[in-house]
């Protein structure tokens, strides 16, 4: 069985988590229609996850395998003004593990992209949906053209590297259109099925841009990938915005301590024989078949 990941399906965890995310805070600008952060945390008081906690974390990491700090979930981490201290430091610590970011461009300029590259940063994922001005605007509700001209400012091939189009794949994306726009600057391209759960109460603004007509799972991430939330809460998914399944809390446990907990290890055994409709987080989820086949009805998709 392959994963969602592209992989042979996991079906036992990890000693320590390869991938770890790191929400640094909650903030967020974008106004993406395929994103729920509107839905459910408009209005949440500014939150940042302490420096300390942060860097106790990374410390940790010192002691395992792991190949991908990730320092932002559902978030726009260019908000947080410690992200460049943040990175800084993970890099010192963590030279030889992939330090990543992911952008909705609205805060980009080409001194933060050679900030982000000075500071040590690997890989700045900028989502672009469509290079059509028009539907650009109606998805992301920004204009393109502002992020494109900062991308053109910049001819440094080290930094141009570091930069990848990160595609959430709607109605329209033309991926002849990218690859001609984007390959001229040597700017890589990496594409991502969007993926929906039925709590996030988004069907009428994602129903228009997305076709949901191919089912994309299973998924193994609770198997290899540790998310920590702004609040030091320790999730099973990235895509757990209603933090249905908490693990424990960053903040009185270590990593591998959570990893290794009976919780989490439950959920890794039911993972394991792909029982997702017994994971209260996965339930809802379109990696859950059972759960597609709703949504084929619930939100008109084809069957």
């Amino acid at each position: 069985m392959v994963s969602i990941l592209g992989g042979k399906m996991r079906t036992k965890p990890l000693l320590f988590p390869k991938s770890i995310l790191i929400e640094t805070c909650n903030l967020c600008q974008g106004s993406c229609l395929f994103c729920p952060y509107f839905k459910i945390r408009k209005g949440q008081k500014k939150e940042l996850l302490e420096y300390k906690i942060i860097k106790k974390l990374i410390n940790e990491m010192t002691d395992y395998y792991v190949e991908r700090l990730t320092l932002f979930n559902n978030n726009e981490p260019l908000l947080d003004d410690r992200i460049y201290k943040i990175i800084k430091f993970a890099h010192k610590v963590l030279p030889k593990v992939e330090i990543t970011l992911s952008t909705n461009g609205r805060c980009l300029t080409k001194d933060k992209i050679y900030q982000l590259y000075k500071t040590g940063l690997t890989t700045l994922y900028i989502s672009i949906p469509t290079l059509d001005p028009i539907f650009y605007n109606k998805i992301m509700g920004y204009e393109i053209i502002k992020i494109l001209q900062v991308l053109d400012d910049i001819n440094d091939s080290n930094i141009l590297d570091m930069i990848k189009i990160a595609v959430p794949i709607t109605k329209y994306f033309k991926e002849e259109e990218f690859n001609n726009y984007f390959n001229k600057k040597n700017i890589r391209i990496c594409s991502w099925h969007a993926e929906y759960k039925e709590n996030w109460g988004i069907d009428e603004a994602i129903k228009p841009i997305v076709d949901f007509n191919q089912y994309i799972g299973p998924c193994d991430r609770p198997m290899d990938q540790a998310v920590i939330l702004f609040n030091g809460n320790m999730v099973i998914c990235c895509r757990d915005w209603h933090e249905q399944n908490v693990i424990g809390n960053i903040k009185d446990n270590t990593i591998y301590e959570l990893w290794k907990n009976d919780k989490m290890i439950s959920i890794q055994k039911k993972i394991a024989r792909q029982k997702y409709d017994e994971i209260e987080c996965c339930r809802t989820c379109s990696l859950n078949f059972n759960c597609y086949k709703r949504m084929v009805k619930k939100v008109g998709l084809p069957e």
